[in-house]
């Protein structure tokens, strides 16, 4: 009887109070979405894994399996465990922009699952937002979008019932809502606000992204204005990390190129 040795981990975990088996699957997870291990690339073995991480192969197994519901890699009896070549649409190489604009292609080019959609009371927080009364009634929705095939982002938008309303219940569904309220209802989007955060993934939101309670997302809460600065939507959309990065792109003037960095005209706040 032979028993396996334990080598000395060629990497640390960052935290022991995490199960090995879901740190190991987000390594894994980010060498794939960066491209490092493409869509048909074998990853190592398991022992070799075992051996790099300092972990069982129980342990591997695990982050394997996991991997493989994801759809992000697959198993070729006799041949080993390849990326597969699903993990194109899902690779980090789809990145967020923030223009009206990109909003708005984003809608096309993407399918929509609409999960809830109702009328129902503000919320203080909503009011504020939105500039309306307290006791106002709002349109709340809430869809998840997918791209090829696969769920990566978990969205909820609110509106003035005056908007609200007017869009058909179709249009949550298929293309975009704010090209709908530009080109539809004549409504022109001016103004767009947006805040990145992290956010982990609560049992709600795990189960519509298809990611563990816990993972790490991408949180961008926007708000659509007119050139009024009338408010048109808020909306909150949760990002598989996994899946997608946020990139902004900076310039300094011509005129003095030692200046402050600017991106799309505006300064860049501190």
């Amino acid at each position: 009887m032979t028993t396996e040795k334990k080598s000395t981990p060629g990497h640390r975990f960052a935290s022991q109070g995490i199960p090995l088996y879901y740190q190991l699957a987000a390594i894994l997870r980010e060498k794939i979405a960066s491209r490092e291990y493409r869509p048909g690339d074998q990853i190592p073995a398991e022992s070799e894994l075992g051996r790099s991480y300092g972990v069982s192969r129980m342990t591997v197994r695990q982050a394997i399996a996991g991997l493989e519901q994801e759809g992000l890699i697959r198993k070729e009896p006799g041949r080993g465990t390849f990326v597969s070549d699903q993990a194109v649409a899902l690779s980090g190489d789809h990145e967020l922009d923030r223009s009206i604009e990109d909003l708005i292609s984003m809608g096309q080019a993407t399918s929509v699952q609409l999960l809830e959609l109702s009328e129902t009371d503000a919320t203080p927080r909503e009011a504020g937002d939105l500039k309306i009364p307290e006791d106002s009634r709002i349109i709340r929705c809430k869809r998840l979008r997918l791209l090829g095939g696969q769920p990566y982002c978990y969205i909820v938008n609110h509106m003035p019932t005056g908007i609200g309303r007017r869009i058909p219940e179709d249009k949550w569904q298929s293309g975009s809502v704010l090209e709908f309220i530009e080109n539809e209802l004549g409504i022109p989007l001016r103004i767009a606000k947006q805040r990145l955060r992290a956010t982990l993934a609560d049992d709600k939101l795990s189960q519509s992204l298809n990611v563990r309670i816990g993972s790490p997302l991408l949180l961008v809460d926007y708000h659509i204005r007119t050139d009024e600065d009338r408010p048109v939507e808020m909306a909150e959309l949760y990002y598989r990390s996994d899946l997608y990065s946020f990139t902004l792109h900076l310039t300094r003037s011509d005129d003095d190129p030692k200046g402050p960095w600017s991106l799309q005209g505006h300064r860049l706040e501190q």
